[in-house]
């Protein structure tokens, strides 16, 4: 009888793990300042919403999917966002922040790569993160959330997820069957294993460039780029 009973607990539990939700997460990272930018010849981010407008097109196909007890979360780089705002002369931030109310969206801003980790690690085992999505500059090695926004061509170390921070990443935040994906740049080429070694989750990777020129989801444009894990 108590094997019967120890065997009917272990199927609740399980029967329950399914039905919990989780929380799928959508990143914008921050766009470069034109004044960085003009007169490239390729010239970053001529467009202020790059990653704003991809995330909310990714954030619209996913939603439809998604279980009663999942939670949808949209993390963005503020600092990049009222640097730029200054320059358009437009009030951006509210601008974002109308975007994601009228998607019903939880926002959330983060200033920096501490928080940002903060954030995946502190919280409650019983809603981990079943999807990590990310829109913004990249190259084989990290997520630049400044690039070009601050200094030209460039990034304050504070404002970048580098392979090597993974470390500061807790396994358990995550889902074991998570999906994770990079649309930066490059994220294929190196970031994307090194996540998988890390963290023990594959991430969908960039093999080469990717375009936001066309708004919606960016696009592959390096002459046999390809995404891979």
């Amino acid at each position: 009888m108590r094997s019967f009973l120890g065997v009917l607990f272990l199927w609740a539990m399980a029967w329950f793990s399914l039905q919990a939700g989780g929380e799928e997460i959508i990143i914008s990272g921050g766009p470069a300042l034109r004044f960085y930018e003009r007169g490239k010849q390729n010239s970053h981010d001529v467009y202020w919403g790059n990653f704003i407008d991809s995330a909310t097109a990714r954030m619209s196909q996913i939603r439809p999917a998604m279980q009663p007890d999942d939670h949808l979360t949209w993390l963005i780089f503020r600092p990049a966002y009222e640097r730029r705002a200054r320059e358009e002369k437009l009030n951006l931030i509210n601008i974002i922040e109308v975007k994601a109310q009228a998607l019903g969206i939880s926002l959330i801003w983060f200033n920096t790569r501490d928080e940002l980790i903060s954030y995946f690690n502190k919280r409650d085992a019983s809603l981990p993160i079943t999807r990590l999505e990310y829109f913004g500059h990249s190259n084989r090695r990290c997520w630049m959330f400044d690039y070009s926004n601050r200094l030209d061509g460039s990034c304050v170390e504070a404002f970048v997820l580098h392979q090597d921070n993974f470390s500061k990443i807790s396994r358990k935040a995550f889902s074991p069957s998570a999906y994770c994906r990079s649309w930066g740049c490059h994220s294929g080429e190196e970031y994307s294993a090194y996540w998988q070694t890390t963290i023990g989750i594959p991430m969908v990777g960039a093999i080469g460039k990717t375009d936001y020129s066309r708004g919606g989801l960016p696009f592959l444009s390096t002459l046999g780029g390809r995404w891979t894990e």
